[in-house]
Order: C-alpha cells, then structure tokens, then sequence
C-alpha cells in the first residue's frame, strides 16, 4: 500500500490542513502534491449542497498523487457544530440528545451521521465531544457536550465512537483533559483550570474510559492547567507525557486542536507553536490554512531536513499514521454516492420531532 517515505514525507502525514476556503488554490495543490500533507479538514465554505461536497472530495483525492490517502476529516457533532450542507436537515445537539435518556434513539442519530459521512468520503470525525457541561448555555462547550456529568457522557457519547469505528470513520474523541472545566472559549483567549484534582476524578475519566474501549485518536485542546507552566496542554510535553502517555497508557493517534485559534496567538508565532506540539508528543498537526502559507511551510520543511525538529518524533508520528490509515482502510478510491437524501431527511426529522417532545 504504501512506499517508503522520506523524512519530509513522514512530517507532511503530520499535517493536517483546514481548508476554510471556497477553493482548492494553487497553494492547497502544491502543499498536497509537493509536501504530500497527511489530510484536510473541511468547512462548510468548501461546498453548497451533498452533491457538491462530493465532488469536492473527489477534486482532493485527484489532486492527491502521494500514493497515501488523505484523511478526509470534519467536524460533525450535530447541533452547532454541523459541517452538513444546507440540504441535509441538522440533527439536534448532543445535551438535547442525552436529555431524552433514550439510547435508541441516540444510537439512531449515531447511524443517520455515520451513513451521511461515509456515503460522502469523509473517514475521520473530530467527535464525540467528552467535555463534561458545566452549562447548557456555556458558549465554549454547553450543548456540545452529552451531559453534566462524566456517567452521562460516557453512557451517551461512547457509542457514537463505537458506531463510527464499526463503519471505518476514525473517532477523533476531543478536547482532553476536558474543556468543560472552564467557560472560557480556547478560539479566543487562553482558558486556565484551576482545580486539577476534580479535573482528574471528573473529566479525565472519560478520556481514560474511551481509551479502555478502544479510541484510536485524541484531540489536545489549548488549555493551561494549573502547576504545569502556561504553555496549553496542546503544546505541554509535561501534561501529555505525565497523562496521556504513562497514567493512561495510550497507543492512539495524538491531534492537536486548530493550532490558528485565538487562543494560541499570543504565545508564538505559528512555525513555533507546531514545532512545540511535536515536541510535547503530538502525532497530528492540525492547523487551519491561510493565504501565503506556502513560505512558511518552506520555512517549515527546512528545518526538518536539518533536523530541527526530532526525525525520531516525526518518524514515530508517521508510523502511527500509516497504521492508522491502513487499518481503517483508507483509499484514494473516488466517491461515487447514490444517498437518497429525502429519505435521509425524513428520518432526521422523525428523531428530532421525537427528541422535542422531551
């Protein structure tokens, strides 16, 4: 399936670039073509309907001539964080999900997204949320979160990893070690947690139970915990070495949030915050493209080929990715789907009506 890479090639599987653009420019061409980037992200800028959003998958298969397929990734939690099309009916929040105690209906909800992704191309999600609520109406987590207490999101929100897995889409479970602890929102400024010893009993627990059942990849999130400095935990080798490493003993894929939030601004200048974030133990870069980029990845790739960046971190890193990628099967097959949308929408409509009487 795969050749054998070189060192720049095993960095470009570590990135993973968020196309908030309405077109695959020359740049995105050239950073998939010439630096074989690992995957994309997508946005709902990126296309107008289903149909669209198909062939704007395949367009970036096409342009893939790597020989290793791309992660085709979006965030899909439902409610807010919808990167549908306007075509597909939007399935409610996960809290209003939860709020029913229905886990037949959840795992409904489970099927409709995972068919709508799979039949599109789509083979990784940034979801479940594992956040913990600590308000409905919190802007930075609220009703993305499956409930205000950890027994609630693991009953509510690790079946929709499971039901994703089963169906070959990688689970990105997110934002460890638990974003609901604070009400501050990381796309805008550094949220701080105080009280680690309810952070430990409260919210990583279900991090350290969605690594018991099998989660294949975590997302960091930007927060700065309390007796670890003010680097965020995205770009702390202490927090994710002391946690995720050697309490949790995690094998997954390690993904960093959006190294482009708000959050992350006042820290370094964006070449710096990725060489951090390899260092601290990530093996997914995330980080949202912008024009002019191609400099600063030139910048970027220099210094892995003078070894600036540890060959070794990104040589594990990219082990970890083919591994991935293999087992789930990935492929630069195109798309070719026949979704019956009306139907789709119908039972959409049918679990929300049920979900409102609640």
């Amino acid at each position: 399936m795969i050749r054998k890479l070189s060192l720049k090639d095993e960095f470009g599987q570590m990135i993973l670039l968020g196309l908030d653009v309405y077109d695959i420019n020359d740049e995105i061409i050239s950073l998939i073509k010439e630096y074989h980037i690992g995957g994309v992200v997508l946005y709902k800028k990126n296309y107008t309907s289903i149909d669209n959003m198909i062939e704007f998958i395949n367009k970036l298969k096409e342009i893939n001539n790597n020989g290793v397929p791309l992660f085709i990734a979006i965030d899909q939690e439902n409610g807010r964080v919808n990167r549908f099309p306007k075509d597909v009916e939007r399935i409610y929040n996960p809290f209003k999900q939860a709020n029913t105690k229905d886990i037949n209906v959840i795992n409904e909800i489970n099927k409709i997204t995972t068919y709508l992704m799979k039949s599109v191309g789509v083979n990784m999600n940034f979801a479940p949320v594992l956040d913990i609520c600590l308000s409905e109406f919190d802007k930075a987590i609220g009703n993305r979160s499956y409930g205000k207490t950890k027994e609630d999101v693991i009953n509510y929100a690790i079946p929709f990893m499971k039901e994703m897995q089963n169906n070959q889409i990688i689970s990105v479970v997110k934002h460890f070690p638990g974003h609901g602890a604070t009400h501050k929102d990381s796309h805008f400024v550094l949220p701080k947690i105080r009280n680690i010893a309810s952070l430990e009993k409260e919210d990583m627990k279900v991090f350290d139970y969605a690594i018991n059942n099998g989660a294949d990849a975590i997302m960091v999130g930007h927060l700065v915990l309390k007796g670890y400095g003010n680097k965020p935990a995205s770009l702390n080798k202490k927090i994710i070495q002391k946690y995720i490493y050697d309490k949790y003993n995690y094998k997954g894929l390690l993904i960093t949030d959006d190294l482009r939030m708000g959050a992350l601004r006042i820290i370094r200048r964006i070449k710096n915050n990725i060489k951090k974030s390899v260092e601290a133990g990530n093996n997914v870069i995330m980080i949202k493209y912008k024009k002019g980029d191609l400099k600063m990845y030139k910048k970027l790739f220099k210094m892995v080929e003078n070894c600036e960046i540890d060959p070794v971190l990104i040589n594990n890193s990219c082990k970890k990715i083919m591994r991935i990628k293999k087992e789930y099967n990935l492929t630069n097959e195109l798309v070719s789907s026949k979704l019956n949308l009306e139907k789709i929408n119908k039972r959409i409509k049918l679990v929300n009506e049920y979900i409102d009487k609640y």
